[in-house]
């Protein structure tokens, strides 16, 4: 994990996520990436030109804010680096991610109006449909930065092990537990003797990590994962989704579903299709 994005509005719901990237890039002793899209409209044929750039308070106000976020970031002994855009209404979050080789997206969420209103735009429900790299919403800022527990679902219909291994390199930092939840859906004709081949194929591949074996079957997803929580009471929820998903794959409106309803942070890997 060498770099992470944290775009940002500089409201409280963006500030709650500023301080857990902070926290995992100085565990994992990577860059922060702080992103603010400044709505410019100088340039828009359908707005009366506003005043000059270089006289605008608002974008003065932003790169202030922008310069605090580094400043605190870099006292933290975090390398960071300021990343504003000046957007004229086509630029996308997630376009940045691949370019500057970003390992993980942190995002902010309002409490209770969930994905759809997050206050760094309207982008945000397109970057955690199509990002490259995983995405960690935060809702709450908790009182400390403790990821001890994961609770990670699967069909296992997907390769869970390579959204694993993104899960492991956080979970490598707290020397968490991962605790792998498979849900069987209706008409899944997978037993448990080949879920359990299956974990222990994902116990192989990850022999330094710790993982719980929980078995769930639901024809709602949703309330399978948080009926397992109940009993786990994780630090965090880690899916994987697909955009083209078969009967048994996760989708994105289940990550959307989550995030909305969800209190803890969740964490969104997109496998390719």
């Amino acid at each position: 994990m060498k770099k992470i994005l944290i775009p940002t509005d500089f409201s409280t719901c963006a500030e709650n996520a500023f301080g857990v990237a902070l926290e995992i890039a100085h565990k994992a002793k990577a860059e922060l990436v702080v992103q603010h899209l400044y709505d410019d409209k100088s340039g828009s044929m359908h707005v009366l030109p506003t005043k000059p750039l270089e006289t605008d308070p608002t974008l003065g106000h932003a790169k202030a804010k922008l310069h605090e976020l580094v400043t605190r970031a870099e006292r933290a002994g975090v390398r960071s680096t300021p990343l504003l855009i000046m957007n004229k209404g086509t630029d996308k979050i997630e376009n940045y991610i691949e370019p500057l080789g970003i390992n993980l997206v942190v995002m902010g969420s309002h409490g209770a109006t969930g994905i759809r209103e997050l206050v760094i735009g309207s982008q945000t429900q397109r970057v955690v449909r199509h990002a490259t790299a995983p995405v960690l919403v935060i809702k709450n800022r908790p009182d400390n930065v403790n990821f001890e527990k994961i609770l990670f679902a699967s069909t296992f219909h997907e390769d869970p092990g390579k959204a694993l291994g993104h899960v492991f390199k956080l979970t490598a930092l707290w020397n968490s537990t991962i605790h792998v939840l498979y849900i069987g859906l209706e008409h899944d004709k997978q037993t448990k003797a080949e879920i359990d081949e299956k974990m222990n194929v994902l116990q192989a591949q990850f022999p330094a990590a710790t993982l719980t074996r929980n078995f769930i079957t639901t024809n709602d997803p949703e309330w399978g994962i948080k009926h397992a929580a109940k009993d786990i009471v994780p630090d965090m929820i880690a899916i994987t989704t697909q955009l083209k998903t078969g009967a048994f794959i996760f989708s994105h409106s289940l990550a959307e579903s989550l995030v909305n309803h969800e209190q803890l942070p969740v964490l969104v890997i997109n496998a390719k299709d």
